[in-house]
């Protein structure tokens, strides 16, 4: 009994000054010294001073030193009784405990074996060793703690001095500034180095080899700024059109997001990657090409100064707080140097991609919360979370986002922040409620859907009132979006178009802007501004020409003067089931589709139906599916004339003049209806005369019970019942244009379409 009694006041001893490193204190200063590198053994011989203060009394000190050995702890402040290392933890026992808010030095010296994986850690290639960082399969990722015992997290940040020690034929390459290079008279010399800012661990490297300095200068908006390159001698040339942009691209984010936070523009070369180590970039051989084609990585490794090393993520399951801003400014710097049309060109291909992407419901993963086995996912962490910032700089505007981040990063300086940090500093900055926006974007896993529908346009003076239902779906995960804002795009007869930021909370809201035009149809994130739940393009012909929209393709034939179009793909089902007995409509997809015709124009459509990307209502040969069509949302889906290629599992619906408005497909179970492939034919159909000003007689080779006029946009201009086979209709009110008539049969399927000119 007194033997266990004696193992279990060991244990309970034991747990009790078992605690997390840098629980109870906070380091302030590492003073870390690199006595020896071994290129053969990959050893180092090293000592490390670790000054801290401890924020509650305390017993023992516990740091993290991952392979390497402890010889030695000392301390001229305290009285240590001895040290142990378990696994990746060195703990320090103090003889008596340091009080709260005391401070204290230790000097630790190890060496040995340096630990890396394939990507991380203490990467020796030949004459050359650098550090990384941080490891892509370590969990946690930080590896300060291979070369120098450390608090290593993302949040206990310190200042630095750094002393290497090498042959003369190398150089020792560091963060900071460059405090001088002494000759110890043995063929070695003692590189000297200081970061005055307080940095994570990760942040902080040295590279050593046979480097090749370049060297400019970037004169700041607050102080000139050294620019440096180390390179491989064969490298050197290359440097100078790799580079050519660097001032440009520092300009561009000091204007954005403030002075450049640290000591100098620094790269140099690794042999594994790309790191954004404070003043000492890490960079492959890949990006030194020459010239811009790389230029990314010079940018997007730049801009971590701000997003990553001034303010760092608090964890590392948001890593979209680092990687996904640096994302986004390797794309957002394009807009100075190249334009705002490259800009958006490039981030709009990034949206089609992580829209594509957020369609899998594997991928529905809140931004916030990231596994760490998906830290460093180029979709999850970097390209969404570059989305989601464009998304969020259309949302607040230009100006506001950019004087919002500002004071985000001064509001954390030097220190690190949370996504529900981020979001309430964004409120205090702009007074908008960011509650919604990060609740939609960032804790909610999927995507959001917006829809417009014009519901009333009335003159307003020279102006026009147009009152639009607005409407919100969440892909993915249940979620009503609440303080929604997105962009609205108004199109007039003539192809003018006007934007306009609308806002409203829940499912759906009407409201109405005042606009300079007299808008005939409304789209939401006309410009793709915004990670929503589709995916379109727009196009305007002036001779033959084809788009193409995930399943959908339409094709100008012919085009006289010119022909604006733009297809919507929109991921969640249509509104309002036809109701037509047998049939079972497309929960995940429908088309929004417009013509506007200026002049005359030939356009048809393909539209691709397939039993893997249907399966949810196409399961086996008995299910035969439709297209389906209505010209806005307030009439009602119907079977229109097309032909029909393929067979049950896959095929193509081809549409000879297609109109605005929507389309989707439908599955009929032929089994219930007994009906084969073909659900309409196409009767024949006669309009005189065409063009006309007034009176049109139409006739007909089939009775049908409505007839249903539609302009270009496939709005609705007429419907009324009509018996025979010839009938007589007066457009004279009509505005000149292009309008379709169509025939209904008394299901109000369409079973003739012909397109009338009116003069």
């Amino acid at each position: 009994m007194k033997k266990i009694l004696a193992i279990l006041l060991v244990f309970v001893a034991f747990t009790a000054n078992a605690q997390t490193p840098g629980e109870n204190f906070d380091v302030t200063h590492y003073d870390i010294h690199l006595n020896e590198l071994n290129f053969t053994s990959h050893t180092i011989q090293a000592q490390t001073t670790v000054t801290l203060t401890a924020l509650s009394a305390i017993n023992a000190i516990n740091l993290e030193l991952k392979s390497l050995i402890v010889n030695n702890v000392s301390s001229t402040d305290v009285s240590i009784s001895g040290f142990t290392q378990n696994g990746d933890v060195l703990t320090i026992n103090l003889a008596s405990a340091l009080a709260a808010n005391a401070s204290a030095s230790f000097t630790i010296t190890y060496g040995g074996n340096t630990f890396n994986e394939s990507w991380g850690g203490i990467m020796w290639s030949g004459n050359y060793v650098c550090n990384m960082g941080v490891g892509f399969e370590s969990i946690p990722h930080n590896l300060g703690k291979c070369w120098f015992p450390c608090v290593d997290n993302f949040t206990d940040k310190a200042t630095y001095i750094l002393t290497i020690r090498i042959p003369n034929d190398k150089k020792a390459i560091c963060g900071g500034n460059h405090v001088n290079t002494f000759n110890n008279g043995d063929d070695t010399s003692t590189w000297h180095w200081e970061i005055p800012q307080e940095v994570a661990t990760y942040h902080v490297s040295f590279a050593v080899g046979d480097y090749v300095e370049w060297t400019d200068t970037y004169n700041g908006i607050e102080r000139d700024i050294p620019i440096t390159v180390y390179v491989k001698p064969s490298q050197i040339n290359n440097v100078p059109g790799t580079f050519v942009h660097v001032k440009d691209i520092a300009n561009f984010y000091e204007n954005c997001f403030g002075s450049y936070p640290f000591n100098r523009i620094g790269y140099v070369i690794t042999s594994v990657g790309c790191m954004e180590h404070v003043d000492n970039i890490g960079i492959t051989s890949g990006v030194l090409t020459g010239n811009t084609t790389q230029e990314e990585y010079v940018a997007h490794e730049m801009s971590h100064m701000w997003f990553g090393n001034k303010v760092t993520c608090a964890t590392a399951e948001e890593m979209w707080l680092n990687e996904g801003f640096a994302q986004f400014c390797g794309v957002f710097y394009r807009s100075s140097v190249y334009g705002e049309d490259d800009f958006q060109q490039e981030m709009s291909s990034k949206i089609n991609g992580i829209t594509t992407w957020c369609k899998n419901e594997n991928n529905w993963i809140p931004l916030n919360n990231i596994p760490q086995t998906m830290t460093y996912d180029g979709s999850a962490v970097y390209n969404r979370g570059a989305v989601v910032v464009n998304t969020l700089m259309n949302y607040l505007g230009r100006d506001t986002f950019l004087a919002a981040l500002r004071s985000y990063l001064n509001t954390y300086n030097y220190s690190a922040a949370s996504s529900e940090q981020l979001r309430d500093a964004l409120t205090a900055a702009t007074g908008i409620d960011m509650n919604g926006f990060f609740d939609t974007y960032v804790f909610t896993a999927g995507m959001p859907h917006y829809g417009v529908d014009i519901l009333d346009v009335t003159p307003n003076g020279s102006q026009y009132d147009a009152t639009v239902r607005m409407t919100y779906q969440h892909y993915g995960p249940e979620h009503v979006g609440q303080n929604n804002r997105v962009e609205v795009t108004f199109i007039d007869n003539n192809g003018q178009l006007q934007t306009e930021l609308i806002n409203w909370d829940g499912a759906e809201e009407n409201k109405t802007v005042t606009l300079d035009i007299n808008p005939i149809a409304a789209f939401a994130d006309y410009h793709n501004h915004f990670l929503d739940a589709k995916i379109d393009k727009n196009l305007t012909a002036t001779a033959a020409s084809t788009i193409s929209v995930d399943q959908f393709k339409t094709t100008v034939n012919s085009v006289a003067d010119s022909v604006m179009l733009r297809v919507e793909s929109h991921f969640i089902a249509p509104d309002n089931d036809p109701q037509i007995p047998g049939l079972t409509l497309s929960t995940r997809h429908y088309w929004n589709f417009m013509r506007l015709d200026l002049g005359e124009a030939n356009v048809s459509g393909e539209i691709t139906f397939s039993y893997s990307f249907d399966s949810d209502i196409i399961h086996t040969e008995n299910d035969s599916a439709v297209l389906l069509y209505r010209a806005g949302v307030n009439d009602i889906w119907h079977i229109i004339p097309y032909t029909q290629q393929g067979n049950w599992k896959i095929g193509i619906f081809t549409v000879s003049d297609i109109q605005s408005g929507q389309y989707t497909i439908g599955a009929i179970d032929k089994t219930q209806l007994g009906v084969g492939e073909n659900i309409s034919e196409k009767a024949e159909i006669l309009i005189a005369p065409n063009p006309a000003s007034n009176l049109v007689k139409i006739n007909t080779n089939v009775n049908c019970s409505e007839v249903l006029i539609v302009n270009n946009l496939g709005q609705k201009i007429k419907i009324f019942e009509v018996s025979g086979n010839e009938i007589t209709v007066n457009v004279e009110a009509f505005t000149a244009g292009i309008y379709y008539i169509n025939l209904l049969d008394e299901k109000k399927n369409i079973i003739s379409t012909e397109k009338l000119v009116k003069r």
